[in-house]
């Protein structure tokens, strides 16, 4: 089982998704931080590794507390390719893992959402690619604005 994690809203969906197909397997977890293309070659490996904590970090506190083995990855995408290249080097790091389920969201940075990958791993005969759908964004019920028939705020809730 694969996670695909982008460093966006979508890795927490992707995550519990993943989580919920590979706990009642007991699989272990390919948690693949997927970073963006740099047009400089001088990135360090330092600065990969941070950036892939910074990922990680958002989704090993529920990967550990389902109590799954994970197994952490930084895949950085090359700045000149194509997009079905760019799923193909996902999906070939999946391989190397021997997963055969890839979870990704169905929108992703630099093409690699679950579309593109879901093509790639046809054209491939690749794993299967479980397509996460985009969490609705809700706005915090304490602040709630209230606006006249003309569009502006008021101060006071609606006029009963």
């Amino acid at each position: 089982m694969t996670a695909l994690l982008a460093d966006s809203v979508q890795d927490i969906a992707v995550i519990d998704t993943a989580l919920r197909l590979a706990v009642p397997r007991r699989a272990p977890l390919l948690l693949v931080a997927v970073l963006p293309a740099h047009a400089h070659s001088s990135v360090t490996a330092e600065a990969d590794t941070h950036a892939a904590r910074v990922v990680m970090g958002r989704v090993l506190p529920r990967v550990r507390q389902a109590g799954l083995d994970h197994i952490p990855v930084v895949h950085r995408v090359t700045p000149r390719g194509t997009r079905l290249r760019a799923a193909g080097a996902v999906l070939d790091v999946a391989a190397r893992h021997l997963s055969s389920v890839l979870v990704a969201a169905a929108r992703g940075p630099a093409g690699l959402d679950a579309h593109v990958l879901t093509e790639a791993s046809a054209l491939r005969c690749g794993p299967f690619v479980h397509t996460v759908a985009p969490t609705a964004w809700t706005p915090f019920t304490t602040f709630q604005h209230y606006t006249d028939l003309k569009g502006r705020p008021t101060a006071s809730g609606p006029a009963s």
